[in-house]
């Protein structure tokens, strides 16, 4: 546990309450946002889509955490890593929908189709005292006081939308995810589901699930055999080598006989809270990035669950906690399966 500030409260705490308050604010806009008209844009090909949406609720996640710890370092999906200075944070804090949009059809330009119109969202309606059910409210001014002064000692690690192929086709399996290092190690995560308001979030201590008023605590507790659980996560299917395509399925298919189910949702970040809330018995990774895993990877150990992280070309600069290729199990699982599958996979393409 952290020192404790002269408010009583632990440092980790204080920095979970603050990663959730944002979770939970930029959830309002996701919400509002959802399964209205949009257009995808793409990063690196036809799986890795975004939309002004991820770039907008980046810039006011900078915002509200440079907000809360001036100097603070955030290392963001859509931006990169960077220092939360006074200026950034204030022009964060101003960037509009309509800025967003424009630099986005400025940077992918496509002859003949006209952008979709977005009315600006009012902020406002955001905060803590306009939404139902808000986690943490009590607690707000006593976190802000106790981390205002940590400055650098902070990094958060975001993803705005965990998920993005699914919000932008209307599938509700979707998060913003927010992981906390103080003084490079990981004290704090928070994983918040817009559509079901599901606030999944974690100090160092304690992992609790919040469903509107209910808290319950996070046990990592699934199946203790492999054949009765489910496991979440994907094999790369599409190669230009075939033989590399034919290893993949033969690995899901391995997989497949092991488990009692394999879904493949799409959001790392909730794969990996479905294990620590004990709804599913396995997750697993093999290039996912530091915002994927961040907070899910620290919500799972504090539940009790298992974390197996594997060192690979992609994320040899990366400390153990943020690797992306990884296997994920409830507390009393042991997935000889899965790691097995990772493993050969790993060594094979990693």
């Amino acid at each position: 546990m952290e020192a404790m500030n002269t408010s009583g409260m632990s440092l980790d705490h204080a920095l979970m309450i603050i990663a959730g308050e944002a979770a939970q604010q930029v959830g309002v806009y996701l919400r509002k946002a959802f399964r209205a008209p949009l257009e995808v844009f793409l990063k690196a090909g036809i799986h890795d889509p975004v939309t002004i949406h991820d770039r907008y609720v980046e810039a006011r996640l900078q915002y509200l955490l440079g907000s809360a710890v001036l100097g603070s370092r955030i290392l963001g999906e859509e931006t990169g890593e960077h220092v939360l200075e006074k200026e950034k944070v204030a022009a964060a804090g101003a960037l509009t929908l309509e800025q967003v949009q424009r630099a986005s059809w400025e940077g992918s330009p496509r002859p003949g189709v006209e952008p979709i119109l977005i009315d600006e969202f009012a902020w406002e309606q955001a905060q803590p005292d306009r939404r139902q059910d808000a986690v943490g409210v009590p607690e707000i001014p006593a976190a802000q006081a106790t981390v205002k002064n940590l400055g650098s000692r902070v990094r958060w690690i975001v993803d705005p939308i965990d998920g993005t192929a699914n919000f932008a086709s209307g599938v509700a399996y979707f998060n913003t995810s927010i992981g906390v290092e103080l003084d490079g190690k990981p004290v704090a995560g928070a994983i918040y589901v817009p559509y079901t308001r599901e606030l999944f979030i974690a100090d160092a201590q304690q992992a609790t699930l919040y469903e509107g008023e209910r808290a319950t605590p996070m046990r990592a507790a699934s199946a203790r055999v492999e054949q009765e659980g489910i496991i979440t996560g994907y094999f790369p299917f599409r190669d230009k080598d075939p033989q590399r395509v034919e290893n993949s399925w033969k690995l899901a298919g391995e997989l497949a006989n092991a488990y009692a189910t394999v879904h493949s949702p799409g959001a790392g970040a909730l794969d990996l809270a479905q294990v620590a809330a004990g709804h599913t018995a396995v997750a697993f990774g093999t290039a996912m990035r530091p915002w994927d895993v961040a907070a899910g990877i620290h919500l799972v150990r504090v539940a009790g669950g298992q974390v197996h992280t594997y060192e690979t070309s992609r994320n040899r600069e990366d400390p153990e906690h943020l690797r992306g290729a990884f296997v994920a199990s409830s507390r009393d699982l042991d997935p000889v399966t899965a790691r097995a599958a990772v493993e050969q996979f790993l060594r094979s393409f990693g």
